[in-house]
């Protein structure tokens, strides 16, 4: 009898050992492997390259649009860059909004799944502890009664089954208290038996509600990290939204501009056609007189030298004003730039936007900044110098008779003149550039006339 009593000792010692290992792992179970969402950068280097040449390309359509409408009025103008940002801006933001409207709808629909995989989480936990509490109940019960069984078989000398046994008056009445003894003893190793299996349970059961509480820990935090992702999401939805609304309104605004004013720049645009016809019929009047000049002592040179028997060497030979260029020609041309400053606009048909139709841009800009030091392209006359309208401040410079033909230059939108009649010298300043009459910004429009009508100033540079 003693070894099965030590037995449940040792079995009740373990037991007690366990039952304060799950008193203290349930109350202290801490979330195992919980996995975080990879919180994967929204911008990063390939985003800020395309946002910056996004913006590189919108920065060039709006400089296209500035050289489009050079000679448009400054509120057209505005309208029509800011049409074309609103535009670019639509494009960029509705993209946006359609992204983080995605979002929002992942991340509601992932928090509807965390949500119903917590609620089960957390009846399975409850489950657990449940039927851990009925087990511990159970074990308790099994321990209560091999308690019992054991201090009955060691009260006493600790033999007291045997010493019934012995004691007994007849061969009969021993083995009746024979087989008495050895219930006993089976039924005390069938506690054993029972409490060991419970013990496995009771392992097992621990392990189980360990789990269970990681899972769920690990899907509150999961939850929390989607609900700060949708909040974000509804952020850069709602940002979108209502950038979607001021670009609009902007594109609004921009459009009744344009539709109140293209009557106002039709009529604007015709005085300045008008300007431009008026310029260049001075310039062939004078060209015209210079040529009947020109004809009339051409004329009185061959009479002189009909008289003197034709010995006079061959007279001036076409009159030039200036002379073949010589050493002052520029690339194999006549005149030198008037500015240190690169072209930005050539000479030819465009298209007009807002007004929907082409026409000339007559002359070449040069990106001069404002205050840039003009000269005189060319020995010459001064035709005329002041204000002209959408030309702002304007020099017209008469070269005379130059190849063939008579060549005039004419440079706009100064901010200052310093010579305002007689001749001037090829390379003397006469003047500053700036942005004055309808000009998009500080540069100078340099214009070539032959024989009062405008050319590409390209041919002469």
């Amino acid at each position: 009898m003693r070894p099965t009593g030590l037995r449940a000792v040792v079995v009740l010692a373990a037991t007690s050992l366990v039952v304060t290992g799950l008193t203290s792992s349930t109350a202290s179970a801490a979330p195992a492997g919980a996995a975080a969402p990879a919180a994967a950068a929204a911008g990063g280097p390939a985003r800020s390259d395309r946002v910056t040449e996004r913006k590189n390309d919108l920065d060039k359509q709006i400089d296209d649009i500035r050289e489009t409408l050079e000679g448009t009025s400054a509120d057209l103008v505005d309208a029509a860059v800011a049409l074309k940002r609103s535009e670019a801006g639509l494009v960029t933001v509705r993209a946006e909004l359609a992204a983080a409207q995605a979002a929002l709808a992942a991340a509601e629909k992932r928090d509807a799944e965390l949500a119903t995989e917590l609620a089960v989480a957390r009846e399975e936990e409850a489950k657990a502890v449940k039927a851990l509490e009925e087990q511990a109940k159970a074990e308790e019960q099994t321990r209560a009664q091999l308690g019992r069984l054991a201090r009955e078989a060691y009260s006493g000398s600790g033999m007291t089954g045997l010493s019934i046994a012995l004691q007994a008056d007849s061969p009969d009445q021993f083995a009746e208290r024979m087989a008495v003894a050895g219930a006993v003893m089976r039924s005390e190793n069938s506690e054993v038996d029972r409490l060991v299996v419970a013990r496995s349970e009771m392992r097992a059961r621990t392990a189980k509600l360990t789990a269970l509480r990681a899972r769920t820990a690990e899907l509150k935090k999961l939850a929390a990290q989607v609900v700060v992702e949708r909040e974000a999401a509804q952020s850069r939805a709602a940002a979108a939204e209502a950038e979607q609304t001021r670009l609009v309104d902007a594109q609004t605004a921009a459009l009744g501009v344009i539709k109140d004013k293209q009557a106002q720049e039709k009529a604007r645009l015709a005085k300045a056609q008008a300007e431009q016809d008026q310029l260049e019929k001075i310039l062939r009047a004078r060209a015209e007189k210079a040529r009947k000049e020109r004809a009339a002592r051409e004329a009185r040179e061959r009479r002189e030298r009909g008289k003197s028997g034709g010995s006079s060497g061959g007279g001036s030979g076409g009159g030039t004003s200036a002379g073949s260029g010589g050493s002052q020609t520029n690339r194999g041309g006549y005149l030198s730039y008037p500015v240190n400053a690169r072209v930005t606009s050539g000479y030819g048909m465009r298209y007009h936007p807002i007004l929907h139709y082409w026409r000339l841009h007559g002359g070449t800009d040069f990106g001069a900044a404002c205050g840039t030091p003009l000269r005189a392209p060319a020995d010459g006359t001064i035709v005329r110098a002041g204000w002209a309208g959408g030309f702002g401040n304007q020099i017209v410079v008469d070269h005379g008779y130059v190849r063939g033909v008579d060549l005039s230059s004419s440079m706009n939108h100064l901010s200052r003149i310093y010579v305002h009649s007689g001749r001037v010298r090829r390379g003397q300043v006469i003047g500053l550039t700036g942005t004055t009459g309808l000009s998009t910004g500080c540069h100078l429009h340099f214009e070539v006339y032959q024989n009062g009508s405008r050319v590409n100033p390209m041919r002469w540079l």
